[in-house]
């Protein structure tokens, strides 16, 4: 992967969501997801001027609350082992109406972060219940890793699935896949003075070697486990061409050692790549006090 050097970038403006009464409390919470309320959004837009619309599909409504409930979860604003707002209460807060909270905390509870209990109330699940693969789970946790420990566990997972994958290609990549490898190398050559093609090129590069693996669950986990990690920027760094270039060196070795079928080999290189890289770029403590912007 990349190895850039660390950067805390300035967090930029949570764009703003229509002053509508079923989204505001949702739209003003940091960190919530954006498409999530963008598409809740434009589901109130579409209804402009129809009468009121919106609650006929509450699901799409639900989004944007979902949304910013995951992020009050896991910021920490609703703490572990808390009992949630009332259903009344959450009704206030997001303007919205009874069917669509209900949506929302059946939406909380598949991902592991809420129990409901009849009685009781709705509770805030531990942190070892959460469902981290879930793409809005994962996104807010990377978001507001303060600690970067959600990514030490990312790089750990890396290692062991992306060493192992480099070794399955050393064995069984075929002629073709050797070619498309070779041609992802030939692409991170190209594109070493333009550090944002350079990632694209880089994570083809990557993907290139866990096909040529065969392990289609080890490829399909990784591609989920990075997708929002690639989105932060106290990830992936701000890379320079030089950044680029000693990169290209890791990424041969793996080249070579899987062109030469020589599986321990392309193991030990894919997972020397991976730990130093993230070495080289991991912010310190003092440059991750502040929030993650995400990359877009």
């Amino acid at each position: 992967m990349i190895e850039p050097r660390s950067t805390t970038p300035a967090v930029p403006a949570t764009p703003a969501v229509p002053a509508l009464p079923e989204l505001k409390s949702a739209a003003a919470t940091p960190g919530a997801d954006s498409a999530a309320r963008t598409a809740a959004a434009a589901e109130v837009a579409a209804g402009a001027g129809a009468g009121p619309a919106w609650p006929r599909r509450p699901q799409r409504l639900a989004t944007a609350v979902v949304a910013a409930l995951v992020d009050r979860i896991v910021g920490g604003e609703l703490p572990q082992g808390s009992t949630m707002p009332t259903e009344l209460a959450l009704c206030e807060t997001f303007g919205v109406s009874r069917t669509v909270i209900r949506e929302a905390v059946k939406s909380l509870e598949a991902m592991r972060l809420a129990k409901v209990q009849q009685g009781q109330g709705t509770t805030v699940q531990e942190f070892a219940e959460w469902d981290l693969l879930n793409p809005l789970v994962l996104a807010a946790t990377v978001r507001h890793d303060a600690e970067l420990s959600i990514l030490e566990d990312l790089i750990d997972v890396r290692r062991a699935l992306e060493a192992q994958m480099a070794s399955q290609a050393a064995v069984r990549a075929t002629t073709d896949q050797l070619t498309q490898i070779e041609a992802a190398m030939g692409r991170l050559l190209v594109e070493v003075d333009n550090p944002t093609r350079y990632l694209q090129a880089d994570l083809d590069f990557h993907d290139a070697i866990m096909a040529a693996s065969g392990n289609r669950l080890g490829r399909a986990a990784i591609h989920t486990i990075t997708a929002e990690a690639f989105r932060s920027l106290r990830y992936i760094g701000d890379p320079t061409p030089d950044d680029c270039r000693e990169s290209n060196i890791a990424h041969a070795a793996v080249l070579q050692a899987v062109a030469e079928r020589d599986a321990d080999q392309a193991w030990q290189a894919m997972n020397n790549h991976i730990v130093s890289s993230w070495h080289r770029r991991r912010p310190s403590r003092s440059m991750v006090d502040g929030s993650d912007s995400p990359r877009t």
